[in-house]
């Protein structure tokens, strides 16, 4: 069975009402941001005074627009829908590629492609973007940690999309 992970949207920075899908956010909660250079920090995901996330995404990520994948059927992750290096740029590659977010989105479904720039994980009820509850923040985390503590396995994914990219030129 072949499952897609082109994102789902991808919506403007001006989309405010629209953060998963039309509608509201869905309280205060946590979010798991993984950074390019493993860092897993946990922030605060805070709607901005139109009730949605919009604002706090881009911020936890460093961009304008961005674009959602579903993790499962309660966690999206988010990235810079404008971080796609050109693949003919093999430094561009090498310094946003993202292992740890592309790694950690495989413990959940199948991918087609590594992810650049920060990554942040967040939760979903029904299709308004929500805080990871506390069973979804552990679960996601210890596998973060998990990953990271075979840095070899982050290292030789890392290496694999650079000679990817180095081909392309």
């Amino acid at each position: 069975m072949m499952i897609n992970t082109q994102p789902a949207h991808v919506l403007r920075a001006d989309d405010i009402n629209s953060d998963h899908a039309p509608g509201v956010a869905v309280g205060v909660g946590q979010a798991l941001r993984i950074g390019i250079d493993a860092n897993i920090d946990v922030i605060d995901l805070t709607p901005s005074d139109t009730g949605t996330f919009g604002v706090t995404i881009r911020a936890a990520i460093g961009c304008r627009l961005y674009a959602v994948v579903d993790a499962t059927e309660h966690i999206d992750m988010w990235t810079d829908d404008e971080g796609l290096p050109d693949f003919s740029d093999v430094e561009m590659v090498a310094g946003t590629l993202n292992p740890l977010a592309t790694l950690l989105l495989a413990q959940y479904r199948p991918i087609h492609q590594p992810y650049f720039g920060a990554a942040l994980f967040t939760g979903r009820r029904d299709e308004h973007t929500a805080g990871l509850n506390p069973m979804q923040l552990a679960d996601l985390r210890a596998r973060a940690e998990a990953i990271t503590a075979r840095p070899q396995q982050l290292e030789a994914f890392r290496q694999c999309v650079i000679a990817a990219a180095a081909r392309q030129r």
